[in-house]
């Protein structure tokens, strides 16, 4: 797994204090997650929770139509 101080900007599975897993997009830029689903980066409180689960996640290929 990554170095926390050398993680990419992308998303990756995390857990919270135990929570079930859930995706997740660390911003390098800010030093802070974005938790799918919410408005607001996760407070520095929940951040010191954060266990990551996972490799940064690939994006998913999409093949396009042809007609």
């Amino acid at each position: 797994m990554t170095d926390p101080g050398n993680r990419e900007t992308g998303f990756y599975w995390i857990c919270i204090g135990g929570q079930e897993p859930e995706v997740a997009q660390w911003q390098a830029e800010w030093d802070q997650w974005l938790v799918t689903g919410q408005e607001l980066p996760l407070s520095d409180v929940y951040a010191e929770d954060v266990v990551v689960l996972s490799d940064m996640l690939s994006p998913p290929v999409v093949n396009a139509r042809v007609d």
